[in-house]
């Protein structure tokens, strides 16, 4: 999947106007990825996504920290100086997306990774 299919996957999932939309979204919330521990799953993820998007996985100056979804959703409200109605579609638009874009079997580790509240984010209905 390249750039401009991957954010046009989260344009439609995330119902967003525009391209420009959802490359914020998804900045937002890959930032906020890149932030928690993930056993270095989260730079896998990134080295298998377009130019530019896997970037936002590298990891952050500070050390990754451990938090629940309920955190991870405040963090991407936060972000986006949103509702939580909206970050939660954020956060589902963009993690199931970029699950989408990569190997099946980055899919499984990237999933195993998560905790269970919030992998359910990153699998599209």
């Amino acid at each position: 999947m390249n750039t401009d299919e991957l954010t046009d996957l989260i344009r439609q999932r995330g119902e967003y106007d525009s391209a420009e939309s959802a490359r914020g979204v998804m900045e937002a919330v890959l930032t906020v990825l890149a932030a928690r521990h993930t056993d270095g799953e989260a730079a896998k993820l990134g080295a298998q996504l377009p130019s530019g998007i896997g970037e936002h996985l590298k990891a952050p100056e500070a050390k990754p920290e451990e938090f629940d979804a309920e955190e991870f959703l405040a963090r991407v409200q936060k972000q986006l100086d949103s509702s939580e109605q909206d970050a939660q579609l954020a956060t589902h638009a963009v993690l199931s997306s970029v699950t989408d874009a990569v190997s099946e079997g980055e899919q499984i580790s990237f999933m195993n990774a998560l905790p269970n509240d919030l992998s359910g984010y990153a699998r599209w209905r």
